[in-house]
């Protein structure tokens, strides 16, 4: 997924992961964090507001959604 931080002017690409594949620094957010939950099942073009984990209010946009990688 790929998404507008309108507050920052900055766009992030994330997957949506469950907790133990994790590892912000990859790209990979739990599912259980504010953000991931706030991002499940939204469609491009969608705007939502989270708070972070420094109690600030965003805005975000969704640019792309992907379907998920899978491994044969």
């Amino acid at each position: 997924m790929t998404y507008r931080d309108l507050d920052m002017a900055r766009e992030h690409t994330v997957s949506v992961v469950y907790p133990e594949n994790a590892n912000i620094e990859e790209g990979r957010i739990s599912v259980l964090t504010p953000v991931g939950v706030a991002l499940l099942g939204l469609s491009p073009g969608a705007t939502i507001s989270w708070v972070t984990r420094d109690d600030e209010t965003r805005q975000l946009e969704v640019l792309e959604v992907r379907p998920p990688l899978t491994h044969d």
